[in-house]
Protein backbone atom coordinates (compact mmCIF):
# COMPACT_ATOMS: atom_id res chain seq x y z
CA UNK A 1 0.00 0.00 0.00
CA UNK A 2 2.81 2.43 0.87
CA UNK A 3 4.54 1.63 -2.39
CA UNK A 4 1.36 2.38 -4.37
CA UNK A 5 0.94 5.76 -2.61
CA UNK A 6 4.58 6.65 -3.24
CA UNK A 7 4.19 5.71 -6.91
CA UNK A 8 1.06 7.86 -7.25
CA UNK A 9 2.78 10.83 -5.59
CA UNK A 10 5.81 10.45 -7.85
CA UNK A 11 3.58 10.20 -10.93
CA UNK A 12 1.62 13.32 -9.94
CA UNK A 13 4.84 15.24 -9.31
CA UNK A 14 6.18 14.26 -12.75
CA UNK A 15 2.91 15.25 -14.45
CA UNK A 16 2.92 18.63 -12.69
CA UNK A 17 6.49 19.37 -13.79
CA UNK A 18 5.69 18.24 -17.35
CA UNK A 19 2.57 20.44 -17.46
CA UNK A 20 4.54 23.48 -16.26
CA UNK A 21 7.18 22.83 -18.93
CA UNK A 22 4.42 22.66 -21.56
CA UNK A 23 2.91 25.93 -20.27
CA UNK A 24 6.22 27.77 -20.66
CA UNK A 25 6.81 26.23 -24.08
CA UNK A 26 3.39 27.23 -25.39
CA UNK A 27 3.32 30.74 -23.99
CA UNK A 28 1.03 30.40 -20.99
CA UNK A 29 3.67 31.03 -18.34
CA UNK A 30 2.10 32.78 -15.39
CA UNK A 31 5.41 34.59 -14.81
CA UNK A 32 5.14 36.60 -18.03
CA UNK A 33 4.08 40.23 -17.61
CA UNK A 34 2.28 41.97 -20.49
CA UNK A 35 4.46 44.57 -22.22
CA UNK A 36 2.01 47.42 -21.50
CA UNK A 37 2.25 46.74 -17.76
CA UNK A 38 6.04 46.82 -17.91
CA UNK A 39 6.02 50.10 -19.85
CA UNK A 40 3.48 51.63 -17.43
CA UNK A 41 5.87 50.79 -14.57
CA UNK A 42 9.13 51.20 -16.49
CA UNK A 43 11.02 52.90 -13.64
CA UNK A 44 10.36 49.84 -11.48
CA UNK A 45 11.71 47.45 -14.14
CA UNK A 46 14.57 49.59 -15.60
CA UNK A 47 17.80 47.60 -15.51
CA UNK A 48 16.06 44.51 -14.11
CA UNK A 49 15.52 41.04 -15.50
CA UNK A 50 11.94 40.50 -16.68
CA UNK A 51 9.79 37.85 -18.32
CA UNK A 52 7.57 39.70 -20.78
CA UNK A 53 4.72 38.81 -23.11
CA UNK A 54 4.20 40.77 -26.33
CA UNK A 55 4.28 40.66 -30.09
CA UNK A 56 7.65 40.26 -31.79
CA UNK A 57 8.02 41.91 -35.18
CA UNK A 58 10.93 42.34 -37.52
CA UNK A 59 11.67 45.85 -38.77
CA UNK A 60 14.10 46.78 -41.54
CA UNK A 61 17.30 46.53 -39.43
CA UNK A 62 16.23 44.64 -36.32
CA UNK A 63 13.21 43.67 -34.27
CA UNK A 64 10.72 45.27 -31.88
CA UNK A 65 8.29 44.12 -29.22
CA UNK A 66 4.83 45.65 -29.21
CA UNK A 67 1.43 45.13 -27.62
CA UNK A 68 -1.93 46.02 -29.17
CA UNK A 69 -3.15 47.27 -25.79
CA UNK A 70 -0.56 50.09 -25.93
CA UNK A 71 -0.07 50.24 -29.68
CA UNK A 72 1.81 53.55 -29.74
CA UNK A 73 4.80 52.02 -27.90
CA UNK A 74 7.49 49.99 -29.67
CA UNK A 75 10.35 48.46 -27.70
CA UNK A 76 13.64 47.86 -29.45
CA UNK A 77 14.97 44.30 -29.10
CA UNK A 78 18.63 43.31 -28.94
CA UNK A 79 20.06 39.87 -28.27
CA UNK A 80 22.24 39.62 -25.17
CA UNK A 81 25.58 37.80 -25.22
CA UNK A 82 24.75 34.16 -24.59
CA UNK A 83 21.25 34.52 -26.07
CA UNK A 84 19.36 31.24 -26.31
CA UNK A 85 16.00 30.17 -27.69
CA UNK A 86 13.74 27.30 -26.79
CA UNK A 87 13.81 24.99 -29.85
CA UNK A 88 10.07 24.86 -30.46
CA UNK A 89 9.69 28.64 -30.01
CA UNK A 90 12.57 29.33 -32.40
CA UNK A 91 11.04 27.01 -34.99
CA UNK A 92 7.62 28.69 -34.70
CA UNK A 93 9.16 32.17 -35.03
CA UNK A 94 11.18 31.13 -38.09
CA UNK A 95 8.23 29.41 -39.76
CA UNK A 96 5.81 32.30 -39.25
CA UNK A 97 8.19 35.04 -40.31
CA UNK A 98 9.42 33.06 -43.33
CA UNK A 99 5.96 33.52 -44.90
CA UNK A 100 5.77 37.23 -44.04
CA UNK A 101 8.91 38.73 -42.55
CA UNK A 102 7.06 41.64 -40.90
CA UNK A 103 4.18 39.58 -39.43
CA UNK A 104 3.83 39.89 -35.63
CA UNK A 105 4.34 36.75 -33.53
CA UNK A 106 3.17 36.35 -29.91
CA UNK A 107 6.23 35.65 -27.76
CA UNK A 108 7.42 35.32 -24.19
CA UNK A 109 10.94 36.65 -23.66
CA UNK A 110 13.31 36.75 -20.71
CA UNK A 111 15.63 39.73 -20.71
CA UNK A 112 16.61 43.06 -19.20
CA UNK A 113 14.63 46.26 -19.71
CA UNK A 114 16.50 49.48 -20.42
CA UNK A 115 14.81 52.89 -20.36
CA UNK A 116 16.30 55.72 -22.43
CA UNK A 117 17.47 58.75 -20.49
CA UNK A 118 17.55 62.32 -21.74
CA UNK A 119 19.05 62.53 -25.23
CA UNK A 120 19.18 58.74 -25.60
CA UNK A 121 17.14 56.28 -27.67
CA UNK A 122 17.41 52.70 -28.92
CA UNK A 123 17.51 51.17 -32.40
CA UNK A 124 16.59 52.47 -35.81
CA UNK A 125 13.20 53.71 -34.57
CA UNK A 126 14.83 55.69 -31.74
CA UNK A 127 12.68 53.86 -29.19
CA UNK A 128 12.41 55.00 -25.58
CA UNK A 129 12.77 51.39 -24.36
CA UNK A 130 14.92 48.38 -25.16
CA UNK A 131 14.88 44.78 -24.01
CA UNK A 132 18.18 42.94 -24.11
CA UNK A 133 16.88 39.42 -24.80
CA UNK A 134 18.53 36.58 -22.90
CA UNK A 135 16.01 33.92 -23.95
CA UNK A 136 13.13 33.31 -26.31
CA UNK A 137 10.88 31.14 -24.15
CA UNK A 138 7.74 30.70 -26.28
CA UNK A 139 6.24 31.75 -29.61
CA UNK A 140 2.89 31.25 -31.33
CA UNK A 141 0.90 32.89 -34.13
CA UNK A 142 -0.57 36.26 -33.18
CA UNK A 143 -4.36 36.40 -33.37
CA UNK A 144 -5.80 38.58 -36.15
CA UNK A 145 -6.07 42.26 -35.26
CA UNK A 146 -9.85 42.17 -35.56
CA UNK A 147 -10.07 39.19 -33.19
CA UNK A 148 -10.91 36.77 -35.98
CA UNK A 149 -14.19 38.44 -36.91
CA UNK A 150 -14.98 39.50 -40.43
CA UNK A 151 -13.80 42.98 -41.34
CA UNK A 152 -17.32 43.83 -42.52
CA UNK A 153 -20.69 42.14 -42.09
CA UNK A 154 -21.54 39.40 -44.55
CA UNK A 155 -24.22 39.82 -47.21
CA UNK A 156 -26.42 37.36 -45.32
CA UNK A 157 -26.18 39.45 -42.14
CA UNK A 158 -26.96 42.71 -43.98
CA UNK A 159 -29.91 41.15 -45.81
CA UNK A 160 -31.34 39.74 -42.59
CA UNK A 161 -30.94 43.03 -40.68
CA UNK A 162 -32.63 45.00 -43.48
CA UNK A 163 -35.59 42.62 -43.48
CA UNK A 164 -34.81 41.39 -47.00
CA UNK A 165 -33.91 37.81 -46.20
CA UNK A 166 -32.59 36.04 -49.28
Amino acid sequence: MRRAKASVILLLTCLTVAAHTQDVRHGTSSDAIPLCEIIANSSKYDGNAIVVRGQYRFVIHGAILMDRACSKIDVNLREAPGYKAEKHASSVLRTLTKKDRFQPVDVILRGTLHVAHEGQCFGEMCAAYEIEIAELMAARPAPPENGGSAASPSADTLAHESGHVL
